[in-house]
């Protein structure tokens, strides 16, 4: 039954470093929800803001300087969503292999809580087989004892 012990240890460990690459994808979840956020809430600025110029170019006459202003300030958020979108593929991949690694650990525990399982069931077969020869052991010898009488 040492080996069962250390096959605990063993998983207790596995368990203690699935939890913490659980923070971490959590981390990185939260990390990747924030910017791809922020490069939605940019895509979005710049849609109401193109829409916006549209419907004062229909309803109104729009000076010269409106037309540069508005493309000034379509220009900085195109920027920003260039500058964004790098950043979004970048937590997203670092969140995937914080996701991998977390299946990998979970894989892990699996496998020792499997393998405890089978030295357990081993072990009880190998019980139930002693009992079942010290049984035929004892039922020999009354056997024996009755019939010497």
């Amino acid at each position: 039954m040492t080996s069962l012990q250390a096959f605990h240890k063993i998983k207790d460990l596995q368990d203690r470093d699935k939890i913490a690459k659980q923070k971490i994808y959590q981390e990185q979840v939260d990390r990747f929800e924030s910017v791809a956020t922020e490069l939605y809430e940019a895509l979005k600025e710049k849609e109401n803001a193109e829409e916006k110029f549209h419907e004062e170019l229909r309803e109104t006459k729009v000076r010269a300087q409106n037309f540069i202003l508005h493309e000034q300030y379509i220009d900085q958020l195109n920027k920003k969503i260039l500058n964004l979108q790098p950043r979004v593929q970048q937590a997203r991949s670092v969140m995937e292999t914080a996701h991998d690694n977390l299946s990998s650990a979970h894989i892990e525990v699996k496998k020792f809580e499997k393998l405890i399982e089978k030295k357990l069931t081993q072990h009880e077969d190998w019980l139930k087989a002693e009992e079942s020869k010290a049984m035929d052991e004892v039922s020999t010898r009354q056997y024996l004892n009755y019939k010497n009488r």
